[in-house]
């Protein structure tokens, strides 16, 4: 029997190749050994991998691929043919257009069409494609009258949709969407990914440019070899297979000289390597543009574990709500102290792909902490989020970002006030969701060593007096007065002056005949806490409600 392939944790987007390595053969069904810090299996089990790979791919993706999306249409056409049209109406006609939209687009995309030349059939695609026109609908005209053009889409698209579910189609076609949907965010450039590429099925190409190599390899004589591989520091006869078709890692080595030692190039890694850094896709999690992945690199079974929950908690997400891949992420982690995995012994990498760049954070033992103990505030923020101009910021995931950069939420909260007050329209939250931040934020606070010896709730505490005073300005009928003080305390706030934001504050207490809360004698101890009770007390006088409009929840 022929040695096992060990494959050991490096560095994090190697740590994402190994994951999806033991991923795609577990899923196939071959014994992976799951060790420490390794895995181990069979030289036998890269047989077939590149069959392996893709079937994986897009089991694993299928919920977002085109072929998914075509084909769950059946589901809409269906329900209309039991009812024989009887409930058809406007609305289902500008379903039916909109999915004439899609389904033409798709159709006729460049990707489809290099699927069509690999699939043996006698089916005429894109005369379907030409077929399918949008039903036009006028004024005064009977819904009734366009059933009979309805029926006839209707059964265009049950042409294209038994065709899309031919296992022929779903691995040809379901092999280009998870390319340009997931596979092209990890590495580009070469294989299927090579412009230039003379091979024009995906499965050979990857045979060819990953597999192969990585055979004869295995079965070489490696003791002339006389350089080492990057990565893994096994035997390398050359230089020539280099990190450049690593997304925003690798740089080409013929161009871009200056970027090594000595302008002579010495990074470059093993056959092994090479295939271990394609299966990024299936070791890190992503969700269209964009992709997460936690490097906890203190076990392999730790790794796999972490990665592949936040994979079921994303998708287990309504849809619109899968881009909030922090929320996964929280869900994961806390699954995984409810596991009792220690997390607590050590901090982690958290890697994400975000518009077509990387971005790192440290998930250290105090923010972990936070995130547990905070869960109630958190979810009650999911539904919350801000308008910028034409963008819609996640409120949830903005506090999740700024517990994992170690940053205060002062910032945000200055921020959302000031919305409040200025553009509610755009303001998808309420001043009690305001006060959840100011809670967690408080946590956080006293974890980094701030606050430590505050026993008072002085977050509801001063919420509660700004409260008051509102109301005692209702009854006096000067709440209107209410907007140009809140400005002039978030001001005094923003630039730290106590001075000012105490001035303001007596004026109004004297003004409504009210004794100062005690509470504003803590706001004089430490700017922390003269920020927490201030923006808690700002948030107390500052009335509305949500605005419920769904505008948008999901950064974009």
């Amino acid at each position: 029997m022929s040695e096992k392939i060990r494959i050991s944790l490096a560095d994090w987007q190697f740590n994402a190749g190994v994951v999806g390595l033991h991923n795609i053969l577990k899923y196939a069904g071959d014994e992976v050994v799951v060790k420490e810090n390794y895995i181990e299996f069979e030289p036998e089990c890269l047989e077939g991998f590149e069959t392996k790979y893709f079937n994986y791919l897009i089991d694993k993706y299928w919920e977002i691929l085109s072929i998914n999306k075509i084909i769950s249409i059946e589901e809409f056409v269906a329900y209309y043919e039991d009812s024989d049209f009887e409930e058809f109406d406007k609305e289902g006609l500008d379903t039916t257009n909109k999915y004439i939209d899609e389904v033409k687009k798709y159709l006729k995309s460049n990707s489809y069409k290099t699927a069509y030349g690999l699939i043996n059939s006698d089916e005429d695609i894109l005369g379907l494609e030409k077929s399918l026109k949008t039903i036009k609908f006028k004024e005064k005209q009977d819904i009734n009258d366009i059933i009979p053009k309805v029926q006839e889409t209707f059964d265009i698209f049950k042409q294209i949709i038994k065709f899309l579910k031919k296992e022929v189609s779903r691995k040809y076609i379901g092999a280009v969407n998870v390319i340009y949907t997931t596979i092209n965010n990890a590495w580009d450039g070469v294989c299927f990914l090579n412009r230039q590429t003379k091979e024009k099925d995906m499965y050979i190409d990857y045979r060819n440019y990953f597999v192969v190599p990585t055979l004869e390899y295995l079965k070489a004589d490696k003791s002339r070899f006389k350089y080492t591989c990057f990565s893994c520091d096994r035997e390398m006869n050359d230089f020539n297979n280099d990190l450049s078709f690593l997304v925003n890692t690798g740089f080409d080595v013929s161009r871009k000289t200056s970027h090594v030692w000595n302008f002579q190039n010495d990074v470059a890694v093993c056959p092994v390597c090479k295939l271990v850094y394609s299966c990024v896709p299936a070791g890190m999690n992503y969700i269209y543009d964009n992709g997460i992945y936690v490097n906890d690199n203190s076990s392999m079974e730790n790794a796999i574990n972490i990665n592949n929950k936040i994979f079921k908690e994303i998708y287990k997400q309504k849809d619109e709500d899968k881009k909030l891949t922090y929320r996964a992420l929280v869900n994961a982690i806390n699954k995984e102290y409810n596991d009792r995995i220690k997390y607590e012994l050590a901090d982690i990498q958290l890697v994400r792909y975000v518009n077509g760049k990387y971005r790192f954070n440290i998930l250290s033992r105090k923010s972990l902490e936070v995130i547990r103990d905070s869960m109630i505030e958190l979810d009650r923020l999911i539904n919350c989020s801000l308008k910028e101009i034409d963008t819609y910021f996640n409120i949830y995931e903005l506090v999740i970002d700024r517990l994992l950069n170690s940053q205060n939420m002062f910032t945000l909260v200055q921020k959302l006030l000031y919305y409040k007050l200025s553009v509610p329209k755009n303001c998808y939250y309420n001043t009690f969701n305001i006060v959840d931040i100011l809670q967690i934020n408080k946590k956080f606070m006293k974890g980094v060593g701030y606050m430590k010896d505050l026993e008072k709730d002085i977050v509801k505490l001063g919420n509660t007096s700004g409260y008051y005073l509102r109301e005692k300005y209702r009854s006096k009928g000067a709440i209107d007065k209410l907007s140009g003080i809140s400005y002039r305390l978030l001001n005094a706030l923003k630039t730290n002056n106590t001075d000012s934001f105490m001035d303001t504050l007596l004026n109004c207490y004297l003004y409504a005949k009210l004794p100062v809360p005690e509470v504003f004698l803590d706001a004089l101890r430490s700017e922390e806490q003269f920020k927490t009770i201030g923006y808690a007390f700002v948030a107390g006088l500052i009335e509305g409600e949500k605005n419920e409009e769904s505008g948008g929840e999901i950064n974009e």
